[in-house]
């Protein structure tokens, strides 16, 4: 069970009445307020672009794969077996076979090879026998493997666009906008992107140029990359992805048409929501689970009857990989919340991430059932199996939660590290599976120290929902969703905007998906405005809300279509209820703050403004049995976290009970001291717990903590 609410941090003051506000609200909120930046950020044909020889060593890579086409020379691209290495390798391909050069490529397998040119692969390399190798997506940090490269005479031109180590390899051009000496006026292109721009050089050059087909299916595939690597949407990513959705009206590219045809049912949007949720998992399901071919294929492909075939595998395989991926995320689940897991490593015991293992789990989902166990837990995650290559080890991938700095972290244990790599939010580790113990120590010990001087998970910072602006109930229309939709591509950079909206009155609730999310229909005060919304992952609030309640809800704007007919959807970040009046609700928090503190009641009352809150803090026989009853029927023994009021509010609106979020905590405190649950607090108010006790009957007078709480007020 999962109910916590999030602080709302609104970036513009003034409530929005009217869609004609909206637009230069939003366009402030970003920065964008001068009239020359404010049209190239609107604009659909005239973004930011940057000439592509102000890249180091473009015109030497420029020169080198001209003469390497003048000679008929044979040529390798190398790249990655994700969508952004695949649609880099796809790029060059066609370029050269749009030349008739004898072009091959090799996309390195996941758990074969690992990521990059690595020593692994190097026969393979060479077993090509080609003249220039030009690697996309990677390279920049293979500097051995480019080493051996050259000393064999073989060219070898490196495109990148990841972070460099202490040194450039020894290539004979480095095209990456991440070297110390870059003189590139963008960085945050993904691998595609500086691929395209190889392209566009090749092309502005003339000597082997580009037609018109070639550089719209360029275009194409850059955009579906710059999407699907989650870099940042602003200058010439944005302009590319722009360009990308107008050349994609009416594709080029054969696997790109015959996607959008097998995806894109009638009334849905060809936008970033759809290419981030429909076709990028399926191009990265092929390397995830197998190797690329089948994604190489989809985009290499010219026969529409091939390329839906590579389309058909290509969905085969993401059905397989997200039955994969939700059946080693339930065993996960079940590892950490097994009542036999040892006490040290509870989820209530431990602060630090969170770390399962799996001996045959599937290399190529950790990263994203990591991901999903950071968010379902609101924990950092690190999921284990064992490696294929490296006999006695097991290979890890971990995500971070909130602000917790995954790759400092383990920087800080790195010699119980066989190796690691990533930066802040993702990392993938290797650990010797005789060590995971005394790796796991280190790595609690390394998250508390980190806690302890600020570093910590930012449980504050990861719980707040930054939204744009508040709109009364009359703004939340089509014209408003227009404006808004004036500021895509959205993604990191310019995010999607998030609006607040208050008052509205429940007018029906329902949960779909078995419960899994929550369906709301909402209407203002005076029953003019109605307004759907949708909670994914919020089905929790079923049981907390109530037709007529009045909430203030926190969403997205999207439209849905059904069978022909359009209409405007929330999507819920949030929602806050009125859960209670007096001291002990609305300041729940500074309750419990004074409590901890050592504060008698007595003293606690007076912040209350002579409310007499004695009453609201003791609970009683009857508290007791409805609050177990209560997190037992919803919780069952599944881990819980909750905020106090929310929780308090769930007892009162399922029992003849009333009780306040500070008797909650205590029930909840007095369960823990007899060993029916296990209980950590992460703020005053918001709690951790699951139970443990397989129906054991216990007296609570014995516990020490229950005559404590029960004594509130007779001192």
């Amino acid at each position: 069970m999962l109910l916590t609410g999030k602080n709302w941090r609104l970036s513009a003051s003034q409530a929005v009445a009217d869609a004609d506000e909206l637009l230069d609200i939003l366009l402030d909120n970003r920065g964008i307020t001068e009239g020359q930046s404010v049209e190239r950020f609107l604009s659909d044909n005239d973004g930011s672009w940057h000439d592509p020889f102000l890249y180091k060593d473009m015109r030497k890579a420029v020169d080198i794969i001209n003469d390497t086409i003048d000679i008929k020379g044979r040529v390798l691209v190398y790249g990655d077996y994700d969508c952004d290495g695949v649609t880099a390798t796809s790029i060059l391909v066609r370029y050269f076979r749009s030349h008739n050069v004898d072009v091959q490529y090799i996309v390195p397998h996941r758990a074969e090879h690992g990521y990059g040119l690595t020593e692994k692969i190097m026969d393979k390399v060479i077993e090509e026998q080609p003249g220039l190798v030009i690697t996309v997506d990677c390279g920049v940090t293979n500097l051995d493997t480019v080493s051996e490269l050259k000393e064999r005479g073989i060219k070898v031109i490196v495109t990148d666009h990841h972070n460099v180590k202490d040194e450039l390899p020894d290539a004979d051009c480095v095209i990456c906008a991440k070297r110390p000496d870059n003189t590139y006026p963008f960085t945050e292109l993904c691998g595609a992107g500086v691929a395209l721009k190889v392209v566009e050089a090749l092309g502005k050059d003339g000597r082997h140029g580009v037609n018109n087909n070639l550089w719209r299916q360029t275009i194409e595939l850059a955009g579906l990359a710059t999407i699907a690597d989650l870099v940042s949407v602003t200058d010439e990513n944005r302009t590319i992805i722009k360009r990308a959705f107008k050349s994609m009206q009416n594709p080029s590219n054969v696997g790109v048409k015959v996607m959008n045809e097998m995806l894109l049912t009638p009334g849905k949007s060809l936008d970033e929501t759809f290419i981030s949720f429909n076709v990028v998992p399926r191009i990265n399901a092929a390397g995830r689970l197998y190797d690329s071919s089948d994604a190489l294929k989809l985009f290499l492909e010219n026969n529409p009857s091939e390329a839906r075939r590579a389309a058909q595998d290509l969905t085969r395989e993401n059905d397989e990989r997200k039955e994969i991926e939700a059946k080693v995320f339930e065993e996960a689940r079940a590892q950490l919340e097994n009542p036999d897991r040892p006490e040290k490593w509870s989820l209530t015991n431990t602060c630090g991430p969170v770390v399962v293992y799996g001996r045959n789990w599937h290399q190529g989902v950790l990263g994203i059932v990591a991901g999903k166990l950071a968010q379902f837990y609101g924990r950092s995650a690190l999921v284990f199996t064992d490696d294929a290559t490296e006999p006695g080890c097991a290979k890890g991938s971990g995500r971070a939660f909130g602000e917790f700095d995954l790759f400092k972290c383990l920087e800080g244990i790195s010699d119980k590290l066989v190796n690691f790599g990533g930066h802040k939010k993702a990392a993938g580790m290797l650990v010797r599976k005789e060590g995971m113990g005394a790796f796991m120590e280190a790595l609690e010990a390394e998250a508390v120290k980190l806690g302890e001087s600020g570093s910590s998970d930012g449980e504050d910072l990861d719980n707040s929902i930054e939204a744009d602006c508040e709109l009364l109930p009359s703004a939340v229309n089509f014209d408003s969703y227009d404006e808004m939709c004036k500021l895509r591509p959205f993604g990191i950079g310019n995010v999607k905007p998030v609006f607040v909206t208050r008052g509205l009155v429940i007018r029906e609730i329902g949960t779909m998906s078995e419960g899994a999310h929550l369906r709301l229909e909402l209407t203002d005060n005076a029953g003019k405005t109605t307004l759907s919304a949708v909670g994914f992952g919020m089905g929790s609030y079923f049981n907390l809300l109530r037709s007529g309640d009045i909430v203030d809800i926190c969403y997205t704007m999207n439209e849905y279509t059904y069978r022909g007919e359009t209409t405007l959807s929330l999507h819920l970040c949030d929602i806050m209820t009125d859960a209670g009046k007096g001291f002990m609700w609305q300041k729940a928090d500074i309750a419990e703050k004074l409590y901890s503190s050592g504060l008698e009641p007595s003293q606690i009352s007076k912040m209350a403004h002579g409310e007499d809150i004695i009453p609201q803090m003791v609970p009683t026989a009857q508290h007791f049995a409805e609050c177990y009853r209560i997190i037992d029927k919803f919780a069952g023994n599944s881990l819980s976290t909750v905020d106090c009021v929310l929780l308090a509010k769930l007892i009162n609106n399922n029992s003849d009970t009333f009780i306040t979020p500070f008797q909650t905590k205590r029930c909840l405190e007095v369960f823990a001291d007899c060993g029916l649950i296990r209980l950590r607090e992460i703020t005053p108010t918001r709690l951790c717990f699951n139970i443990t006790s397989g129906g054991k009957r216990v007296k609570l007078s014995d516990s020490e903590v229950y005559r404590k709480v029960t004594n509130v007020g007779q001192k």
